[in-house]
């Protein structure tokens, strides 16, 4: 796979991902909130396997954050039975798992 690919594919990885955990951390008391939690780590281990195959360039980290910062607005937004705190945590959440990815 090219660098393009595997920016799509980090990305729709990473957006999953943090749609799970924000939905774990806004609705923490529906019966669904610790499988997306485990299904958040789950996602963002597989997002890490497809980030150590390249050396990312700070080009490549600003499409990065850009792309996965449309797509889980996009992905929260489809989902209005994710409380609507969700917003208010998204940018938050964003900043984290890109300084744990050291993007």
């Amino acid at each position: 796979m090219g660098k393009n690919k595997d920016i799509e594919v980090l990305t729709n990885l990473m957006s999953k991902s943090l749609r799970h955990k924000i939905g774990s951390i806004v609705n923490e008391n529906e019966i669904y909130s610790m499988k997306y939690e485990k299904d958040a780590e789950v996602l963002m281990k597989e997002a890490e396997k497809i980030l150590n195959k390249w050396n990312w360039s700070s080009t490549d980290k600003t499409i990065i954050k850009n792309k996965l910062t449309k797509k889980l607005k996009k992905e929260l937004e489809d989902k209005d039975f994710i409380d609507d705190r969700k917003f208010g945590i998204m940018d938050k959440e964003i900043e984290k798992a890109l300084k744990n990815f050291k993007l």
